[in-house]
């Protein structure tokens, strides 16, 4: 646990160290984030309502848009997904390059960003895949323990950390694709095999972490729309953010061998 503490210390030490910095080489994801956030709620405040609608008894008494308001919705939401992979490729570069690279991270090449991305569909093809098992896998053992509220809690906290632990083992294909470094799935699984037990207690702090963060801002999410998504996206940001730094100090230290101190 000592070395899975070590890498989420570093992970939010290079976050909010220089905070200024920070803001700097995100700056251009963030404003694509919060501004497709914003921009949805004055310009697709129906589609926006229908998503911030969980329950189906919920969104029954709720009118449903025009096909113009969803595709605004739905270029607004492309606009989002777009904000968050620049995000990822700016701070993984920000931290993982040096030089003449580094200079050139504001603007990485449509080569990059669609690297990036194809490589982010598949892990997340793979853990669509993982998830099927650990779903009936946390059914069964909620089951095994007769149903009760701390069972299926438990159940469903192991299943969160199995989940997240398939993610860190093959998600360092990620930061290689921001610096242009060829990389597999195989090749993430076993440069991350070497350190799986720290990996596995990583997981477990990401869940904390994530459960946490979300606990705390409940209250806020029940605002007035506009400032509810604001909380909403800022919490994505956050949770996106602490996970996009683990997996580059996960890189810098498991590939190009940098000490964590």
């Amino acid at each position: 646990m000592q070395a899975s503490l070590a890498i989420v210390t570093h992970a939010l030490r290079m976050l909010i160290f220089e905070t200024g910095t920070t803001l700097r080489v995100l700056l251009p994801a963030l404003a694509l984030i919060f501004g497709s956030s914003l921009l949805a709620v004055f310009l697709a405040p129906e589609a926006m309502a229908l998503l911030m609608q969980g329950a189906p008894e919920e969104m029954a008494g709720l009118a449903l848009p025009d096909g113009s308001f969803l595709l605004i919705g739905f270029a607004l939401l492309l606009a989002a997904i777009t904000g968050y992979i620049l995000m990822a490729i700016l701070w993984h570069r920000h931290v993982l390059l040096s030089g003449m690279e580094r200079e050139r991270i504001m603007s990485p090449s449509a080569r990059i960003f669609f690297s990036y991305l194809g490589r982010a569909l598949l892990v997340g093809l793979v853990q669509l895949l993982a998830a099927v098992p650990v779903t009936l896998m946390v059914g069964a053992l909620a089951a095994l323990g007769g149903g009760g509220a701390l069972i299926i809690s438990l159940a469903t906290l192991l299943g969160g950390v199995i989940f997240s632990w398939i993610g860190l083992r093959i998600s360092l294909i990620l930061p290689a694709a921001a610096v242009a470094a060829p990389m597999t799935i195989p090749d993430s699984w076993e440069a991350t095999g070497r350190f799986n037990g720290p990996i596995l207690g990583l997981a477990l702090i990401v869940v904390l972490l994530n459960l946490a963060l979300s606990t705390l801002a409940l209250p806020l999410l029940g605002l007035a729309g506009g400032l509810a998504i604001a909380f909403q996206t800022a919490l994505y940001v956050v949770e996106g953010l602490i996970f996009i730094s683990i997996l580059t100090t996960l890189y810098g230290h498991l590939v190009e061998g940098r000490a964590l101190g």
